[in-house]
């Protein structure tokens, strides 16, 4: 929110509004985010995978801030409300108003969510990666796990085929692990 407040009352920013399904290119426009509604996800660009999502308020665009190579694109999953500052105006702000240990706090964070999706990702069976997942859906805020599709949400993630996803959920009802309603989570007792 410091970070944020400070490029909203900033003259180098501007407000920006984006639509659901917007894809924003991160080294392209060479811009910092300030997310202040909605949530977007961080797709990687060279398989279309999503790799996070956050929600408002977020910093987005510091990791690509001072790198030259567009790895990762935005795509904005509701209707989302920014505030846009160049990469340069953003670094000038961050030295000038001493806020770069909070950008570093930012970046540990954005890191940390990166270590949690590379440890669903990282089993040897569909069956545990599945099932990482669907621990990790668990854990949201029961607002977003209620409106999250398991099969979308791992799908988007991995290159499991929906048919691969569908029989590891099926089992785990079957040995009433979890439940489903309508493809979201209901229950959980792994």
């Amino acid at each position: 929110m410091l970070i944020g407040d400070e490029i909203k009352k900033s003259d180098n920013a501007y407000f920006s509004l984006r639509k659901k399904r917007q894809r924003i290119e991160m080294r392209k426009d060479g811009n910092i985010f300030y997310l202040e509604k909605g949530s977007v996800s961080v797709y990687r660009v060279e398989n279309d995978l999503v790799t996070v999502s956050f929600a408002a308020p977020a910093i987005l665009g510091l990791a690509q801030m001072r790198n030259d190579v567009m790895s990762h694109y935005l795509r904005c999953d509701t209707d989302c409300e920014m505030w846009v500052m160049s990469a340069g105006n953003a670094n000038d702000m961050l030295t000038r108003k001493n806020m770069w240990k909070h950008a570093f706090d930012i970046l540990t964070n954005h890191l940390q969510r990166y270590f949690q999706r590379e440890n669903m990702r990282s089993h040897k069976t569909i069956r545990e990666i599945v099932v990482e997942h669907v621990k990790h859906i668990w854990s949201l805020d029961p607002e977003i796990r209620e409106k999250t599709s398991v099969y979308t949400f791992i799908l988007s993630r991995n290159h499991i085929s929906r048919s691969a996803i569908h029989k590891v959920l099926q089992e785990l009802v079957n040995e009433e692990k979890l439940t489903l309603n309508r493809g979201k989570l209901s229950s959980l007792n792994l």
